[in-house]
C-alpha cells in the first residue's frame, strides 16, 4: 500500500487521481481525491442509453493523454482497464490503480513474478514472459479502449484465462464495437500488433485520438443540426396556413366610415 502512494507521489496530472496523504502508523490509510462518480465500467453500463460515442472518444482521448504522461515518466502501470478508471464528472476521468506499477529504464522491461494477472487485457509477451513495458501498457489500452465503446463489457467473456494466448497466437483480437468509428477501430487493432515495435507509441496514441474526437464532435454537431432542421421543417408543416387578412386601405375605410357615422348620429 505504501508502495502504492510512493508512486502516485510522483505524479501531477489532470486524468491521473491524485494522492491526497498518507497515514503511515497502523491502520495505514491513504487519502486519494475522490471522484464522485465512481468506477468506470459501472458507470458505463448504468448510463449506456444517453452517453454519446463523442463523450466515449473522449474519455478515451483522456485516458491517452494520461498514459503519454506516464511513458514520458518510464512507468508501467500493468493494468490499465475500465475497472480501474474513476468518473470525476460526466466529462472527466481519471486513471487509478497504481497497485501493480513499475519504474524502468529506458529500452528495458520490467519481469513480474507469477502473481495474479489479468490475462485477458495482458499483451502476447506479458501472458508468456510476464514482460510488461510501454508497449504493453498500449496492449492494454487497446482492450480498454474496447471495453469503454462496448459500454462495459469485458474482453474474452466467456473464454478461459488458459485459452487467450491460444487465441492471441492465431491472430484473433476482438471484435469491432458497434458504435467504434473505423478510424478508431483501426488504431485499437494496431495496439494489438503481436510484435510490441509495431505498436503506436503512448504519444502517437495521444495525437491521433485527439485528430479522432474533433471528428466526432464535428459529426456530432452536424448531426444536431440536420436534426433541428429535421424538427423545425416538421413543426412548420403542421400548422394549417395563415387566414390571409384584409389590405390596409380597406380597414382605414372602414375605420373612416364609421366616424363619420357617429359625428351623423352626434348631429
Amino acid at each position: 500500500m505504501l508502495v502504492c502512494s510512493d508512486i502516485m507521489q510522483q505524479f501531477s496530472h489532470p486524468h491521473i487521481i491524485g494522492l491526497v496523504g498518507v497515514c503511515s502508523d497502523p491502520p495505514i490509510w491513504i487519502v486519494m481525491e475522490l471522484a464522485t462518480l465512481g468506477e468506470m465500467r459501472a458507470y458505463l453500463q448504468q448510463n449506456a442509453q444517453r452517453l454519446e460515442t463523442s463523450t466515449l472518444v473522449l474519455y478515451i482521448y483522456q485516458l491517452s493523454t494520461a498514459l503519454s504522461y506516464l511513458e514520458s515518466k518510464k512507468f508501467v502501470h500493468r493494468d490499465i482497464a475500465a475497472r480501474n478508471v474513476l468518473v470525476s464528472t460526466p466529462t472527466c476521468v481519471k486513471l487509478a490503480d497504481f497497485g501493480l506499477s513499475k519504474m524502468v529504464e529506458d529500452k528495458s522491461y520490467y519481469k513480474a513474478s507469477r502473481g495474479k494477472l489479468p490475462i485477458k487485457w495482458m499483451a502476447p509477451e506479458s501472458i508468456n514472459f510476464r514482460r510488461f513495458t510501454s508497449a504493453s501498457d498500449v496492449w492494454m489500452f487497446g482492450v480498454c479502449m474496447w471495453e469503454i465503446l462496448m459500454l462495459g463489457v469485458k474482453p474474452f467473456s466467456g473464454v478461459k484465462n488458459n485459452d487467450v494466448i491460444g487465441k492471441l497466437e492465431n491472430g484473433e483480437r476482438l471484435p469491432l464495437p458497434p458504435r467504434c468509428p473505423p478510424r478508431l477501430y483501426s488504431l485499437m487493432s494496431r495496439c494489438w500488433a503481436y510484435e510490441p515495435s509495431q505498436r503506436p507509441t503512448a504519444h502517437h496514441l495521444k495525437e491521433t485520438l485527439f485528430e479522432i474526437l474533433q471528428e466526432e464532435r464535428s459529426s456530432a454537431w452536424d448531426t444536431m443540426r440536420r436534426e433541428n432542421r429535421r424538427v423545425t421543417a416538421t413543426s412548420w408543416g403542421d400548422l394549417p396556413p395563415p387566414k390571409p387578412t384584409r389590405p390596409a386601405t380597406n380597414l382605414t375605410g372602414n375605420y373612416r366610415h364609421r366616424c363619420y357615422t357617429i359625428l351623423g348620429q352626434m348631429l
